[in-house]
C-alpha cells in the first residue's frame, strides 16, 4: 500500500462550517504546502480568485519562494475536499470529480503530479498518511452525496539556491446553497507551515463578475479599508453580518477587489458568500446580481413596471429624473449614482436587454 511523511500539513478546511444547510458544495481552494519540513520561505504570493459566468471559479496563484541552501528536493501538496451536498462525489478518471486544468509550473517547467486518496482527515500518528486504492476508495462509498476522503494532489519539486517561481492553476464548479447564489472558501492558513511561517508580500485579487454583492468575513483581515476596489464599487459601512467574527458587504460594479498585506501571517480563511434573494410579494428590493433577477416578482401596476424596466440602467447608476424612480432606487444599498453614465441598451448583457423587452 503506498504512503508518503506529511510532517506539516493539516486539514484546516474542515474546522469551520459551511455557510449554508443544502446545497452543492464542490470544494475549498487552498495553498499549496510542504509535505515535509523545510527551511525554504515565500517571499510573494499573488491569489487570483475569477468568478466566471456564475457557474466557475478560476484559482490562479504565483509564488516565489526562496531557498537560502544547497538545491532541495521537496515534495510539495494541495489538498481538494470532496464535494458535499446534493452532488456526487465519486472520483472521475482518478481525480476530483469538480476540479478541471490543475496545472503547476516550477521555474517555467511543468510539473507531472500523482493524487492520493486519505480517509483519515487528522492523519496518522507520526505524520504517515496512507493513501487508500483508487479501486478500494471507489467501493467503500456509500452514498455518492456523503464522501469521507479528500485528495491531495502533490509533486517532486527541486528548489534550486535562491529564488524559485511556481505559477499554480485550476478551476472549479461554484458552490451553492438554498440560501447562497454562491459561496467560496479558500484556506489560507496553510501558507504558515513555509519556513519563515508568514507571506512577506501577499496580494489577493478577487474579480466576482459584474454587479454583485457579496460578504466576506473578518477573519484575516480587520475592517474594509484595507481592501482596494480597482473599478466601480463600495462598501457597507454600516452592515457587519452574522459571522462571529464581523462581515463586510461588497458591492461591485465592475472591476477587482484586492487585498495586498507585507509579513501577512493569516489567521482565519477568506470566507465569502452571496446571499440569494427569494422571491417576495413585492419589490421592496431588487438584486444587484444580473443572475438573480428571475427571482424578481411580477409588477403589480404600471410604476412597479417601470422600476423593473430600469433596472439594467440603475445598476450602472443613472441618474433619474423620475422622483419616484429616483426616490426607489437611492434606497437600494447598491445603488452608485453616476451622473456622466447615459443610457444605451447596446452596451446591456443579452439578458438584460431580454428583461427590458419584457416590461415594454
Amino acid at each position: 500500500m503506498k504512503h508518503f511523511t506529511l510532517l506539516v500539513l493539516l486539514l484546516l478546511g474542515s474546522a469551520y462550517a459551511a455557510l449554508a444547510n443544502d446545497g452543492a458544495f464542490y470544494t475549498k481552494g487552498n495553498q499549496l504546502i510542504p509535505i515535509s519540513e523545510t527551511d525554504i520561505t515565500v517571499q510573494k504570493e499573488i491569489l487570483t480568485i475569477k468568478k466566471t459566468a456564475n457557474k466557475y471559479i478560476e484559482v490562479t496563484v504565483y509564488y516565489e519562494f526562496f531557498n537560502p541552501g544547497k538545491e532541495k528536493k521537496l515534495t510539495v501538496g494541495f489538498e481538494a475536499f470532496s464535494p458535499t451536498g446534493d452532488v456526487d462525489g465519486t472520483p472521475k478518471n482518478g481525480q476530483h470529480p469538480y476540479i478541471r486544468n490543475f496545472t503547476v509550473m516550477l521555474n517555467s517547467k511543468q510539473q507531472p503530479y500523482t493524487i492520493a486518496y486519505v480517509e483519515d482527515s487528522l492523519y496518522a500518528k507520526n505524520g504517515i498518511v496512507v493513501s487508500k486504492k483508487l479501486k478500494d476508495i471507489k467501493a467503500s462509498i456509500e452514498n455518492v452525496n456523503e464522501v469521507n476522503f479528500y485528495y491531495v494532489y502533490h509533486f517532486n519539486a527541486t528548489f534550486k539556491e535562491g529564488t524559485n517561481i511556481i505559477e499554480h492553476t485550476y478551476t472549479y464548479d461554484v458552490s451553492s446553497g438554498v440560501d447562497l447564489e454562491y459561496s467560496f472558501d479558500y484556506i489560507l492558513t496553510a501558507a504558515n507551515r513555509w519556513g519563515n511561517k508568514q507571506i512577506n508580500d501577499f496580494t489577493l485579487n478577487l474579480d466576482m463578475d459584474e454587479f454583485q454583492t457579496f460578504a466576506i468575513a473578518k477573519s484575516f483581515f480587520s475592517n474594509a479599508t484595507e481592501w482596494q476596489i480597482q473599478g466601480v464599487g463600495k462598501y457597507d459601512t454600516k452592515w457587519n453580518g452574522s459571522n462571529e467574527v464581523g462581515e463586510v458587504k461588497f458591492h461591485i460594479q465592475k472591476g477587482m477587489l484586492v487585498f495586498r498585506k507585507m509579513n501577512f501571517k493569516p489567521k482565519g480563511e477568506l470566507q465569502l458568500y452571496a446571499q440569494r434573494l427569494f422571491a417576495a410579494e413585492d419589490i421592496q428590493y431588487l438584486p444587484f446580481s444580473v443572475y438573480q433577477q428571475e427571482n424578481i416578482p411580477e409588477p403589480k401596476n404600471e410604476q412597479e413596471r417601470r422600476i423593473l424596466k430600469n433596472l439594467p440602467f440603475a445598476r450602472r447608476g443613472y441618474v433619474f429624473t423620475n422622483p419616484d424612480l429616483k426616490k426607489y432606487y437611492e434606497h437600494i444599498d447598491w445603488y452608485m449614482p453616476n451622473p456622466t453614465y447615459k443610457p444605451n441598451t447596446d452596451q446591456l448583457t443579452e439578458s438584460e436587454k431580454k428583461w427590458i423587452a419584457k416590461w415594454k
